[in-house]
C-alpha cells in the first residue's frame, strides 16, 4: 500500500519513523558544521594510534591526527552514513491484511545484485527503534549472507523476505 493511505495513525507513524532512517541515514550532532580538534578528542586519538582500542571518535578526527593535527586546527565537517552499509533502492511499505498489517522495508543489497529482499517490522509501542537498530545490526553482522547460504526462494512478487523478525502478516501458522 503507499505511504499515507493506510488509515491507521500508528502504522502511518512507524512507517514514516523507519523510511526517515532509510532515507536519511545516521545523522550525528553537528553534520554539515565546522569543527575543531579538541584536546579531549586529540588525547583519545592518540591513545588509540598508540595502542589500538575501541573509540567513539570519527575516522576522519583519528586521520587527522595521525597525519599531524594539533589541538585548535580545523576538522572536516561530519557526514551523515548510511542506515545499514550496502543496502539501497529501499522502499519502506505497509503489508498484510487484517490484524497481520505491518511496516516492512523492501531493499536491495549490494553483495546480492539479483535480489530484492524485504523485512517485516512488528507493530510494538515504543519498539520501533529497537527493532531498526536490530535490523542494522543482524545485516552487519552477516545475517543476510548467512540466509542466502541457503538459497531461500522468493515469493510472488519476487521478494525474498528476511527470516528473522515478524513472520508473514497474510501466513496462518509459523514463526
Amino acid at each position: 500500500m503507499a505511504p499515507g493511505q493506510d488509515g491507521d495513525p500508528d502504522l502511518e507513524r512507524q512507517r514514516a519513523d523507519i523510511e526517515a532512517a532509510f532515507r536519511y541515514g545516521w545523522r550525528p550532532v553537528g553534520v554539515g558544521e565546522p569543527r575543531v580538534l579538541t584536546e579531549r578528542a586529540y588525547a583519545e586519538a592518540r591513545k588509540l594510534l598508540g595502542r589500538g582500542g575501541w573509540t567513539g571518535l570519527d575516522q576522519a578526527t583519528i586521520h587527522a591526527v595521525r597525519d599531524g593535527a594539533q589541538p585548535g586546527d580545523p576538522l572536516p565537517p561530519l557526514q551523515p552514513s548510511p542506515y545499514i552499509r550496502g543496502v539501497t533502492d529501499t522502499e519502506v511499505i505497509i503489508t498484510g491484511r487484517g490484524p497481520g498489517r505491518c511496516v516492512a522495508v523492501l531493499f536491495s543489497h549490494q553483495d546480492f545484485p539479483n535480489a530484492r529482499f524485504g523485512h517485516r517490522f512488528p507493530l510494538e509501542p515504543f519498539g520501533e527503534d529497537r527493532e531498526k537498530i536490530w535490523l542494522k545490526e543482524e545485516l552487519d553482522t552477516g545475517a543476510l549472507h548467512h540466509m542466502m547460504d541457503t538459497q531461500p526462494a522468493a515469493d510472488d512478487a519476487g521478494i525474498i523476505w528476511t527470516t528473522w523478525g515478524s513472520p508473514d502478516p497474510d501466513q496462518k501458522d509459523g514463526p
